[in-house]
């Protein structure tokens, strides 16, 4: 509570420099490294507003804040099958700049600019217009509008705060397995095709959407074969935290937030052991190989690659047969749980027109604003069957039913939760995790350093 007040009083402090420095422009505010963002004395005027006699329908603007809108062709998509739902409305892009985001819109806000829609892009930028009050709670104007919650893979209810939400998920990334099926084929042809093989002796190895991480793991093992630079590798982790031990909250029982971290042992003792025997490649020579994720599975000697949905369009011209499965569990009880992040939309208070703007959201993130999604090739935060089968048909898509139902979780969890200090908590978490890993501390003495500093964080 004492952080979130003097969070207040910095805003309020920060209120007061804008509007004494309004001819300042934003790229004054930021870093000169960065790209500066766009200036808010050239942001767009609204159109004008009409009646042009009792009775008519108000002619309505709306300000769509962004980023990437010259990059990204599914805005115009959304706006244009919008307007033939409501021609009285016009949604009006205004381009901010990706670089330095939440601290870009926030200043924005501050100063006065009356934007009807945001985009929300991170769980810090979320927790940061939570907190300095910058945005219109969604339950009842999402309820209004027939919106159901449970429709959207258990996302909203994890951005609760104080008992309210405040944005609603449109896009979705979230983590698979990727697998090269021509390996697992060759590794599946009988070594002798005219011996006979009982059903017992007969062992097809394959990912599947029902893995724990413990018959993953396994499976890496026995898929990886050969050495030198034919080698097979049975997987790739990246060099992150979240692709080496974020399996452990997938139970729904834990997150990177709790303060005590021994839930992860059994994953970092996985993880380390599959290195030491070579069925992956450890992350001392991924750093001093510059290897990357990309490259190595592009190369064909790649069995399985855990990462996210964003690799969807690196992997459709593999030029090899591939799949996707759900990602490993920790155990069967939690089939179809994975993890990833969210773009959402929200309305800031200073919305001239929030019930239209409410109306466009709920137009984007249902089921004919998913479907423009998955046309262009994204995935939306909400996936119906019809969803599916667009997405599925973007050429170079494989057709099976495990890459199907992997594209379908039951429900995705956040990488990490709402939480005040969510950036000090990751800081430590990968300072020590790396530690870890380059095994300058043991696996012990690694979680009880995360348990020791992020309960001095929390003040426990």
């Amino acid at each position: 509570m004492i952080r979130r007040k003097v969070f207040i009083i910095l805003l309020a402090l920060v209120l007061i420099f804008a509007l004494a420095t309004a001819c300042r422009t934003i790229e004054e505010s930021i870093p000169s490294s960065q790209e500066p963002a766009a200036d808010p004395t050239t942001v767009p005027e609204p159109a004008p507003e009409d009646t042009e006699e009792p009775g008519a329908v108000r002619n309505i603007n709306l300000q769509w804040a962004v980023c990437d809108a010259n990059m990204i062709h599914y805005y115009n998509q959304l706006i244009e099958a919008y307007k033939d739902m409501a021609p009285h409305v016009t949604v009006e892009l205004v381009e901010l700049g990706v670089y330095n985001w939440n601290n870009v819109i926030m200043t924005h806000l501050i100063g006065g600019h009356d934007y009807d829609i945001i985009n929300v892009r991170d769980v810090p930028g979320y927790v940061m217009h939570v907190s300095a009050d910058t945005l219109i709670p969604l339950n009842d104007k999402a309820t209004a509008r027939g919106i159901e919650i449970s429709d959207y893979m258990g996302i909203p209810e994890q951005f609760i705060m104080d008992g309210s939400y405040y944005a609603l998920p449109f896009m979705s990334e979230f983590w698979v397995v990727f697998y090269n099926k021509d390996i697992f084929d060759e590794l599946n042809e009988p070594e002798d095709e005219d011996a006979e093989e009982s059903e017992d002796d007969l062992k097809i190895y394959s990912p599947s959407n029902e893995m724990t991480f413990e018959e993953w793991t396994e499976l890496i093992k026995e898929v990886t074969r050969g050495s030198g630079e034919d080698k097979v590798w049975g997987n790739f982790f990246q060099n992150s935290r979240s692709a080496t031990t974020l399996f452990g909250i997938l139970d729904g029982r834990h997150t990177v937030n709790d303060g005590n971290y021994n839930f992860l042992e059994p994953f970092y003792e996985a993880i380390i052991a599959l290195e030491s025997g070579r069925y992956v490649q450890s992350r001392a020579d991924i750093i001093a190989n510059n290897i990357d994720y990309s490259d190595i599975w592009l190369s064909g000697y790649l069995a399985q690659l855990n990462t996210g949905t964003w690799f969807i369009a690196d992997t459709l011209n593999s030029g090899f047969n591939w799949g996707i499965a759900s990602y490993p569990v920790p155990t069967s009880a939690n089939y179809g749980n994975t993890f990833g992040n969210v773009t959402q939309l929200a309305i800031p208070r200073s919305a001239n027109h929030p019930e239209e703007a409410m109306d466009f959201i709920a137009f984007i993130t249902g089921e004919q604003g998913a479907q423009i999604l998955a046309s262009a090739g994204y995935i939306p935060a909400m996936i119906t069957d019809t969803v599916l089968d667009i997405i599925l048909d973007n050429t170079g898509f494989p057709q099976d039913d495990i890459t199907r139902g992997a594209l379908r979780p039951k429900k995705l969890f956040l990488e990490q939760p709402p939480n005040d200090n969510a950036e000090e908590i990751s800081a430590i978490l990968d300072e020590i995790h790396n530690e870890i890993m380059d095994k300058s501390v043991s696996i012990d003495e690694g979680i009880a350093m995360m348990n020791e500093q992020i309960k001095a964080l929390a003040g426990n």
